[in-house]
């Protein structure tokens, strides 16, 4: 199997989401890394908003990924597993299409990007797509699921799932809890939620890389679900008040 990571040049997630993007550099199955460059000055801006906004230490560890060496320390930890590295703007173009196909890659994984991929690219890999989503699927849906439900004090993790057409809506492959609820610093838990999706993506690899294929459950949504998105101000307040560090 050859598989190919799709992240973003810079995350909100200490480190810079390294534990994931490093730590998968010398799995034998990942052949190589994709960046997709989300790096700009209104990056910068939005950090010093959330900031503004009542989640300092949140808006200063995007600022710090923005200006710090993470691309240093990927690219470093990939040239000595013998792999490339490609920073582009999106996944969607041909010409990265192209290079996707020269590479031969089996599967892509999508972890931490904001980009739709368009049917091109979920028909190119012979395996298909698989993204990290950041909620337990198949209930807490839309963005910033796992500081929702920290919020609420409910259980919150992530999912691996199929990508389609439609957002976070292909079968589910992984489903895994990382905190009961009770964790009230969301900084520590991104980067321990970091760690073991390393950890689950390496096993799911390496048992489809001898030929067993991960089970797909169902990913449908209930009745009256409500769709997450990015807390306002009063929603960051609210949190706050429930104790969250941010």
């Amino acid at each position: 199997m050859r598989a190919l990571l799709v992240t973003s040049r810079v995350t909100f997630v200490p480190r810079n989401y390294d534990d994931l993007v490093c730590g998968l550099a010398d799995a034998p199955e990942v052949a190589a890394l994709l960046e997709l460059d989300n790096a700009a000055v209104a990056l910068g801006a939005k950090a010093l908003g959330v900031v503004a906004l009542g989640a300092p230490r949140f808006g200063l560890t995007l600022l710090r990924n923005l200006t710090g060496v993470s691309g240093n320390r990927r690219r470093a930890a990939y040239r000595r597993a013998g792999k490339p590295v490609r920073r582009v703007a999106t996944i969607n173009d041909p010409d990265v299409l192209g290079w996707i196909a020269r590479l031969g890659i089996d599967l892509v994984i999508n972890a931490r990007t904001r980009v739709i991929y368009r049917a091109p690219v979920l028909a190119l890999p012979r395996l298909g797509c698989i993204n990290v989503h950041h909620g337990l699927l198949p209930e807490q849906r839309g963005t910033m699921c796992d500081l929702w439900a920290l919020a609420e004090r409910r259980p919150a993790g992530f999912t691996v799932h199929r990508m389609t057409a439609r957002v976070d809506a292909g079968p589910i492959l992984e489903r895994v809890v990382v905190s009961d609820g009770r964790d009230r610093d969301y900084l520590a838990y991104l980067r321990r939620a970091a760690r073991r999706e390393a950890q689950v993506l390496r096993a799911l690899l390496h048992r489809w890389a001898r030929g067993e294929p991960p089970c797909e459950r169902p990913n449908e949504p209930p009745a009256g679900l409500r769709y997450r998105r990015n807390p306002r101000a009063a929603e960051i307040r609210w949190m706050r008040a429930r104790g969250m560090r941010l």
